[in-house]
């Protein structure tokens, strides 16, 4: 059963235009049209030590328990802005291909951290984008700045903490 549909071609065009540079930002290559902003588990970027502390040998139930957290964070965005995801296709990779959820279940399950690969995905609205990090840390990179206080009052209300840029 398909999970996304193809947006038409002048939402593609529109899109595109209004997320440029996608795959730069793909790569963890910086730009100047976006500003960054993490969401973590975190309240704040741990060293070495903190990291080996936190991160290494978790039992299960804190891992489902991280899990669950993202999961009411990505629910109160959907509630708040569209979401949609995107591939990179094309002869060099590198021309986002956007695409919608065709239900809330297909969207939830896809905004679901697995093992199976990670999330992508554009608030046209806030114009902002949005990937599953590693070690508990998601990322926006933000157009525009003034939507900042959305994110924020989602993450506070799950318990996850924004930081900026390392």
């Amino acid at each position: 059963m398909r999970k996304f549909l193809n947006v038409s071609k002048q939402r593609q065009k529109a899109l595109e235009q209004q997320f440029p540079r996608l795959i730069d930002l793909a790569q963890v290559n910086e730009t100047k049209e976006y500003t960054y902003l993490a969401v973590s588990i975190f309240d704040h970027w741990l060293n070495r030590d903190e990291a080996m502390e936190l991160l290494g040998d978790l039992d299960a139930s804190e891992i489902v328990r991280r899990a669950s957290i993202f999961e009411s964070f990505n629910h109160l965005l959907s509630e708040q802005t569209e979401i949609l995801t995107f591939r990179f296709r094309g002869l060099k990779g590198d021309k986002p291909r956007f695409k919608s959820f065709l239900s809330e279940h297909a969207q939830s399950m896809y905004l679901r951290q697995t093992d199976m690969g990670m999330y992508q995905v554009i608030l046209p609205r806030l114009n902002a984008v949005y990937f599953e990090g590693y070690d508990d840390t998601n990322v926006f990179y933000l157009k525009d700045l003034s939507v900042s206080p959305i994110i924020e009052s989602c993450a506070e209300k799950v318990g996850l903490h924004c930081l900026e840029h390392w």
